[in-house]
């Protein structure tokens, strides 16, 4: 497959973070290009029998299927998400270099945009959370949300493993912490800093590091059941502090969503479709969590394949965290800012799926593999 390709797909994946007047002016020419990668991915897995697919992304696949077989209303999101996770399997299996590199040199380049359109744009601030005393005050851009922007900062600022000039790394992580504090979004600060203190309590001096496994997946499943977790305990957490403050009104939201679950029996198994702004179970068309985006989406057993899927994912990374440190902390701060927030994954957008699974696909790093497109003949 032409590295050109690959680039347009993933510059256009950055795009999609940005608030256009009309988005479709992005999603559609992303809908095609993810068309012609499935054609040609297609092509290749039919030609070449060393081009294969692991059994559990076949199970993702058709669990993903299988939801869509319930809800026709959304048929075709979840076309659309069977073919970026077969297309994004293949591509981080047999271009993980290049998908690896890319991903970190165009994050560092749209951090740099954020920061001109930090600088000349009009900002909105909200009203600022009281955190243990502190004011943490959020902004709001024309051109691109907080969440966004906070995400391709994160992104930017472990690119720097790829620079070699000491000088342009350090400058590259001023420029992207500055996004991350100005922007004030407080599960990104929060999530970047428990990534750090895990990375140098269990790597750097050795503590735990026998239990990091165990660590990994406690936080895991902690994640996974964040937001059903607050919803039974609610009432006892409004009475010690502001529920509504630190979580920006995302309890409200959970408590909805989770209602709404819980009411329609069938669809716990099968899933209630994609979100839609015709479809509005609380204030907003969507949670704010995406473990909660996965169980409405795609019921009890998408929810079971996605933790097994990331389980997986805490097996592979701990054998490589010296390698790749940048994959270990973005896997955590992933895990932590997925509680707060959704479309890293069962969207359109391709960019948080892609770190997902070039950890999946760890082994495929440093390894000389068939190349999707290649020809030996």
């Amino acid at each position: 497959m032409s590295r050109h390709i690959i680039t347009i797909y993933i510059f256009l994946s950055f795009l999609c973070s940005y608030q256009f007047q009309n988005k479709n002016i992005i999603l559609y020419p992303l809908l095609l290009i993810q068309l012609v990668i499935l054609g040609i991915n297609m092509f290749w897995l039919l030609k070449r029998k060393e081009i294969k697919i692991s059994n559990f992304i076949l199970i993702m696949i058709w669990g993903t299927l299988f939801s869509a077989a319930f809800n026709f209303e959304t048929l075709g999101n979840y076309l659309v998400n069977t073919i970026l996770i077969f297309n994004i399997y293949l591509l981080t299996k047999y271009k993980w270099s290049y998908m690896y590199k890319n991903l970190y040199y165009l994050a560092i380049i749209f951090n740099i945009i954020n920061i001109f359109i930090y600088i000349y744009s009009p900002k909105i601030y909200s009203v600022p959370k009281i955190i243990f005393g502190h004011e943490l005050s959020k902004i709001q851009l024309q051109e691109i949300g907080v969440a966004a922007m906070s995400r391709i900062a994160m992104y930017s600022l472990f690119g720097v493993v790829l620079i070699r000039s000491k000088l342009l790394k350090i400058l590259i992580a001023i420029l992207s912490l500055f996004i991350l504090l100005v922007g004030g979004k407080f599960t990104a600060i929060l999530a970047l800093l428990v990534s750090l203190i895990v990375y140098i309590i269990t790597i750097k001096f050795s503590l735990f590091k026998n239990k990091l496994k165990y660590i990994l997946k406690l936080l895991l499943i902690i994640s996974f059941s964040s937001s059903f977790v607050f919803y039974f305990f609610i009432k006892l957490l409004e009475k010690l502090f502001s529920v509504k403050n630190i979580f920006s009104g995302r309890s409200i939201l959970w408590i909805d969503y989770i209602d709404y679950i819980w009411e329609n029996k069938i669809s716990i198994f099968v899933g209630n479709g994609f979100f839609t702004e015709t479809k509005m179970i609380s204030y907003l068309s969507h949670p704010h969590n995406q473990y909660l985006t996965i169980i409405y989406t795609l019921g009890i057993f998408g929810f079971i394949i996605y933790y097994l899927f990331f389980s997986k994912n805490i097996n592979k990374i701990i054998n490589v965290v010296k390698r790749y440190p940048d994959l270990f902390l973005l896997f955590i701060t992933q895990i932590i800012q997925m509680c707060g927030d959704d479309y890293y994954i069962l969207t359109i957008e391709p960019i948080g799926m892609i770190f997902l699974f070039l950890i999946y696909n760890i082994e495929y790093s440093n390894k000389r593999v068939v190349q999707i497109g290649e020809i030996n003949e």
